[in-house]
């Protein structure tokens, strides 16, 4: 919840800045939106898939240009409490064709387990540093309401982590020596705080 409560603050102070440093009547302003998202995903540390969510908040201040910070949490079915969390910051690039929006994205950040039973080094942390790559698109319902849809790649940076012997990892490997690689699949909702016009 503390992680939640984190990234709606900061979603809400960029755009509360994004306001401030608008001048009246300039032709270009920020584009700024906020969303939630349910996560399917394949997290590359079981063979069970999991579920989830994600918020994400994202400033364009160009016509396709952006920046974006993201939250996502997912729970390994049928091995609660395991959980996969990751706080991401990146850029993004998108077009408009009419209502829809397709894009791309590309961030880094930090990753941990809640809880992780299978996927363990005595010693070591649980939280790692990891870049992703994804892409998507909005659609416009509104000019303040939209969907999205989209694809993320995640390549934590695990360095090979040893598990207990014969347990752990994709296909139940005894370490991950390619890292761990999760794929999200996610669907939601959008807010424009600035409206849907497109920025000239």
């Amino acid at each position: 919840m503390k992680r939640i409560v984190l990234i709606l603050a900061m979603t809400a102070a960029i755009s509360s800045f994004a306001y401030g440093q608008a001048i009246p009547g300039a032709t270009r302003r920020l584009d700024i939106q906020a969303g939630g998202l349910f996560t399917y995903a394949v997290p590359d540390y079981t063979p069970q898939n999991a579920i989830g969510y994600g918020v994400f908040g994202d400033v364009d201040f160009t016509p396709h240009w952006g920046a974006e910070l993201a939250f996502n949490s997912i729970s390994i079915l049928q091995h609660s409490p395991a959980k996969e969390w990751t706080f991401e910051y990146g850029v993004r690039y998108h077009r408009d064709y009419g209502r829809w929006s397709p894009y791309l994205k590309a961030s880094a950040g930090y990753g941990t387990f809640d809880f992780a039973p299978q996927f363990y080094q005595l010693g070591a942390s649980i939280g790692y540093n990891l870049i992703s790559f994804g892409g998507g698109t909005d659609f416009a319902i509104t000019n303040r309401l939209g969907v999205r849809a989209g694809l993320e790649y995640q390549n934590w940076f695990t360095g090979g982590a040893k598990g207990p012997p014969n347990i752990g990892g994709p296909g139940y490997d005894q370490y991950l020596p390619h890292g761990l690689t999760p794929a999200l699949f996610q669907v939601g909702v959008t807010y424009h705080f600035t409206g849907s016009e497109k920025i000239q």
